[in-house]
């Protein structure tokens, strides 16, 4: 599993959302969705302190960091997710399937 997100989508971030001190982007897994890598769930996001969370995977772009509790890994398991932009400049969600 490899988590990215692009240039154009960390700087939406910092626009749209307030971030203070020990609060990082968390990606997690919730109910319906249109991108749905596993049937019937799809990745979101929301901001929340590092200290509330079981980590599972954590990286920092950009001085904003990101992480996905432990208890949500399995959805990415055995895939790559970039996080993008776009046309519309709203996130949007890829995959690459991991080898």
């Amino acid at each position: 599993m490899n988590l990215e997100i692009t240039e154009k989508a960390i700087e939406w971030f910092k626009n749209e959302l307030e971030f203070n001190d020990d609060q990082a982007l968390r990606i997690f897994v919730r109910y319906g969705g249109e991108f749905q890598l596993k049937q019937g769930f799809s990745p979101a996001f929301t901001v929340d302190p590092l200290s509330a969370s079981e980590i599972g995977f954590k990286d920092v772009k950009n001085d904003i960091p990101f992480f996905i509790d432990e208890k949500d890994l399995w959805y990415f398991e055995g895939n790559d997710l970039v996080i993008d932009l776009n046309d519309n400049g709203e996130i949007k969600y890829e995959v690459k399937t991991s080898k």
